[in-house]
């Protein structure tokens, strides 16, 4: 999206207060239930599936740490910096927008749901991507960093539970 198209949006949002609230409430609450079913996630693998929690603690922190470590390298301008325009909720940060950690952080534990339990994974993933599009709605991101975000949280999680397959094997 361009100047012009953040502009608009944000500003339909704006002129629309109930919208904005619902939009808000969509933002806020996907991330806060994404972590909410991941830690419902680790609890039930702890008390009933244990060869499972290890790597599902350890894939998303890694790609948690390693996600964190690649925006800060790449350093890409937000867009209502490179833009200048106020996004819809207003933000302080202004780089680190490559890849979005919002996305990439949900991606993964959708992934390691799926290798959990599928009908959570799928839920989990419906939610990473109304994550996406909210931070593209709310002007924080631009399409290229979710679609990043998810990219890189759902590959590097896959290719980390493979590698815990191949390392032990009687674990998974």
């Amino acid at each position: 999206m361009n100047e012009q198209r953040y502009r608009a949006v944000i500003g339909w949002f704006q002129a629309h207060p109930a919208a904005r609230r619902a939009l808000y409430l969509v933002s806020r609450g996907a991330v806060a239930a994404v972590y909410l079913l991941y830690a419902v996630l680790l609890f039930w693998l702890a008390v009933w599936y244990r060869e499972r929690l290890l790597p599902s603690v350890v894939v998303p922190a890694v790609i948690f740490w390693a996600g964190s470590a690649l925006r800060t390298r790449i350093n890409r301008p937000r867009p209502y910096t490179a833009l200048g325009y106020r996004p819809l909720f207003p933000k302080a940060e202004t780089g680190r927008s490559m890849p979005s950690r919002h996305c990439f952080s949900a991606a993964a534990i959708a992934v390691t749901a799926w290798h959990c339990s599928g009908p959570l994974g799928a839920v989990l993933t419906v939610l990473a991507v109304l994550i996406a599009a909210s931070r593209v709605v709310t002007g924080v991101h631009y399409i290229s960093d979710v679609l990043a975000g998810l990219a890189f949280g759902a590959g590097t999680a896959l290719v980390g539970w493979q590698l815990f397959g191949l390392l032990l094997p009687t674990m998974l």
